[in-house]
This record gives structure tokens, sequence and C-alpha cells, in this order.
């Protein structure tokens, strides 16, 4: 199983994935953190993101070859990297989870946290932008982060799971 977290920053994906990641025990390959491991120096552009999408990918394809299953943290707010996800979890369970947040919260939720060290670029204006154009497929499960507490996107997660 191809276990996908997706949305724009500060929706809460990251938590969701791991939390999880750790009551299944599985990997959780995360685009910031694989940027941030083959990248270290580098900018936060979207070609150093397209950089860690594919090697997160590739990371996710070798897993699902050997039979296991992880678990992607990612925004995929581009049709690209959609489509690569694809074309990588072709034939296996994929579980798309899509974590929806309002800008307000957003950027209350940016705020709390302060600067992001890894998205350098990262603004309260470009948050709320984020947020607001944000490509929603609707191809799973959409949690909303902000309405529902973490056990309540918990619950409702592990229950899409176990369809």
């Amino acid at each position: 199983m191809l276990i996908v977290f997706a949305g724009p920053p500060c929706s809460g994906k990251s938590t969701l994935a791991a939390e999880v990641a750790r009551r299944r025990n599985l990997p959780v390959l995360s685009m910031d953190a694989t940027r941030r491991r083959i990248l270290p120096a580098a900018a936060h552009t979207r070609a150093d993101r397209q950089v860690a999408y594919r090697a997160m990918h590739f990371a996710a394809e070798l897993l699902l070859g050997a039979g296991a299953s992880a678990i992607l943290d990612a925004p995929y707010g581009h049709q690209e990297d959609r489509e690569e996800l694809a074309r990588i979890a072709a034939g296996a369970d994929v579980r798309l989870i899509e974590c929806r947040v309002s800008p307000e919260a957003a950027v209350r939720r940016f705020r709390q946290r302060g600067p992001d060290p890894v998205r350098l670029d990262l603004t309260e204006g470009l948050v709320r932008r984020m947020v607001r154009q944000f490509p929603y497929t609707r191809a799973g499960l959409v949690v909303d982060t902000e309405s529902h507490s973490q056990p309540e996107c918990l619950e409702r997660i592990e229950s899409y799971l176990r369809l």
C-alpha cells in the first residue's frame, strides 16, 4: 500500500503522516526531508523540489517493488508531480489523503511554528496564496484539519485505510 498525504503548506499533512507512520510502523518519505538530504544547501526552487520528488518516488518505487508499504508526504500541487506518482504507483493500492485548511488557519499555524528552516521562501502571503490556489483532486479522502481535531482526523484516516 502507498499512503499519500497531500495538501498546501500548514495543512497538517506532515503531522498526520508521521502519526500514521508511527501507528503502522511504516517509512515516511517526505519531499522536504528528501530535498534537505540530497540538496542540503540548495534553494527551495521548483527545480530543487522536482529533484526531491524524483528521489522520493524512486525510493517509493523500490519499496513497492519489494512488497513493502510506504507513506509519501508532499504537496502534490503540480500536475506533473501527480502524474509521476501515478506512474510509479501503477498496480499498487494507493490511498490519497488530501489535507484541507482555510488560508486564515494556515497563516495562524505558520505564525505559531515560526519561520520555516526548510522553506525560507515561505511567507504568510505565500501560505495564504498557496492554500487558496491548491488544486484538490478529491480522488481519495479529504480531511479538514481545521474543523476536526487531530484524533478525529486520524480516526477518519484509519477508517479510510481499512477499506
